[in-house]
């Protein structure tokens, strides 16, 4: 895990867009996203979904620099339902390919007792 921007939490707070994460998630989310550093790039299989920015809100794109995501669901610390996010570095030179963004049914922080620099089990559904 490590620290961010926090883009996540103020875009969350939107009632709108938390509104079509929930959608996409299939679930009642949490404010914040968690990121998390993996130990290489990840090789996306068929459970991710690509998503346009404009499918998250209007002017998503505009405010966070992302064209679209990566979404997936996952399952965290074997027991709470959550949604990888990831941008994608081919449309935006520069994302970290070997980091992901999780959304959660749970403050993962407060729930795992989590620190910058903790490890965590994530695994794709």
């Amino acid at each position: 895990m490590q620290p961010g921007r926090g883009l996540g939490a103020n875009l969350m707070a939107e009632p709108a867009i938390m509104a079509r994460l929930r959608e996409l998630a299939g679930f009642a989310l949490v404010l914040g996203t968690l990121n998390v550093h993996l130990p290489g790039p990840i090789e996306r299989g068929s459970s991710w979904r690509y998503v346009q920015a404009t499918e998250l809100a209007p002017d998503w794109e505009e405010r966070t620099g992302q064209a679209g995501c990566f979404l997936a669901a996952v399952l965290i610390a074997g027991s709470y339902r959550g949604l990888a996010f990831q941008g994608d570095e081919q449309r935006e030179p520069g994302y970290p390919p070997d980091q992901i963004e999780l959304l959660s049914e749970v403050h993962l922080r407060d729930t795992l007792g989590l620190q910058d620099g903790d490890s965590i089990v994530v695994s794709f559904a």
